[in-house]
């Protein structure tokens, strides 16, 4: 069985359209950290978390005796990132409050 290249068997998904377009999301399995604070303190959560989430998924991608334990279990590429990014204060204008990307 070939590996899962989520970027490549989903591409609607992960290659943006120069126009809005609407997709439908497949239901899929992913690792997943919850947690708040600023993206951009390095000492921070989000610094932490991305560290877990990529030991994890290497480490049940390269182990063979863990991925025998897992039902279900099938080889794939490392997807890209993903996050959900909202605010406490609906109010609040998202770009102005929290920059994740560098200097606007």
């Amino acid at each position: 069985m070939d590996k899962l290249d989520y970027k490549k068997a989903f591409k609607d998904l992960y290659l943006p359209k120069t126009q809005p377009i609407e997709i439908t999301v497949p239901s899929m399995t992913f690792i997943m950290v919850d947690g708040q604070g600023d993206p951009n303190n390095k000492d921070g959560e989000y610094q932490d978390a991305i560290e877990l989430l990529y030991g994890l998924s290497y480490t049940i991608k390269m182990n063979k005796n863990i991925r025998n334990e897992i039902e279900n279990y099938f080889d794939y590429v490392v997807p890209p990132l993903e996050g959900l990014w909202w605010l406490k204060d609906d109010d609040m204008d998202f770009s102005k409050n929290i920059n994740i990307f560098g200097p606007l």
